[in-house]
């Protein structure tokens, strides 16, 4: 099927609106991608959080860190098999992270993720299984394939609270703002969650909700059901009440996000033009400004390509010797 192009939402959109130029080298330059690592702890966390909701409703009890820890060991090697890969860190460090942040208080459950294997029926959902492709026309491309993991929740409870929701300042635009009034979950209300090892103050939150838009839209057309609603879950937020942030649906919204996406596509497209016609003139860091964020600095002091990077240069204050980017200075590189 040449005219269809496969593109992962965080391994490649996401990836692609952080950085375009380590997205490139990773995607186009067989580099190993630092996404890859990502991605690996993202597929953990949702196996996590559906095997944890299976154990509770089988036991009526919740699963020990140890327990878990084992599972999550099994899974790590199914991952490993499929090719996904933890290049900076062992497999030992990656599954302690993960366990770190659902217990993080002396083998003990999270709170939020108590409330939530508690209250919720959880099945992990992967986008390449939908059959529908999405219409596409750029660069010879007619269909795009959008593959991704999302978890498909059925509230439980009678009720279930969100301290924080999604509110939207535009529908047309996809513009919004997180607010502090209270949404109500019914019984049997079916959401897509993701899980984000990020903070809620992420400056890709936006990019993060349209993500799961794009999901739900996707959802729809395989099951023929609009969810109720998007949630976010940023495990490694200190603040219980910023944990998770609900965003309201309407077929309006989901249509334009699915839109959304496809020009996301069509910027990526862009870039692999760019890159293969001269691979120095990608230029790093967000591509609406070509500067470096806080949060994606964390990414660039691993990346493989910071050492020439105009815009890390900047970002460390234009010194040419910085200690990140010295390649002579062997206790970093």
């Amino acid at each position: 099927m040449k005219d269809v192009i496969e593109v992962s939402y965080t391994g490649d959109l996401l990836a692609h609106r952080r950085c375009p130029r380590s997205w490139a080298y990773e995607k186009l330059a067989s580099f190993q991608p630092y996404e890859q690592v990502q991605a690996m702890e993202g597929r953990l966390v949702h196996h996590a959080m559906e095997w944890l909701t299976k154990f509770y409703a089988a036991n009526s009890c919740h699963s020990t860190r140890e327990q878990l820890g084992d599972q999550l060991a099994h899974y790590f090697r199914v991952l490993w098999a499929r090719g996904l890969r933890t290049a900076f860190t062992s497999k030992q460090e990656t599954l302690d992270r993960v366990l770190n942040n659902l217990y993080p208080t002396s083998g003990t459950l999270h709170p939020t993720v108590v409330a939530a294997v508690e209250g919720a029926q959880h099945t992990e959902y992967e986008l390449r299984a939908v059959r529908k492709l999405v219409p596409l026309d750029h660069d010879g491309k007619r269909r795009l394939l959008l593959t991704g993991v999302l978890d498909v929740v059925v509230q439980q409870r009678q009720s279930f609270q969100y301290p924080r929701v999604w509110n939207w300042i535009d529908e047309t635009t996809l513009s919004g703002k997180v607010g502090s009034e209270a949404l109500i979950a019914k019984k049997g209300d079916v959401e897509i969650w993701d899980y984000k090892g990020s903070r809620a103050k992420t400056p890709y939150l936006r990019d993060y909700v349209l993500q799961l838009l794009t999901y739900a839209h996707l959802f729809n057309e395989r099951s023929g059901q609009v969810p109720a609603r998007c949630v976010l879950f940023f495990i490694n937020e200190p603040r219980r009440e910023a944990q998770l942030l609900a965003v309201p649906i309407t077929g309006r919204i989901l249509d334009a996000a699915l839109e959304w996406t496809i020009s996301r596509v069509k910027d990526l497209q862009s870039t692999i033009r760019e890159f293969q016609a001269n691979p120095e003139s990608v230029c790093g860091g967000d591509p609406s400004s070509h500067e470096v964020r806080e949060e994606l600095s964390q990414q660039c002091t691993a990346c493989g390509f910071r050492f020439d990077c105009a815009a890390y240069k900047k970002f460390l204050g234009g010194r040419a010797k910085h200690p990140d980017i010295d390649i002579y200075n062997i206790l970093k590189n």
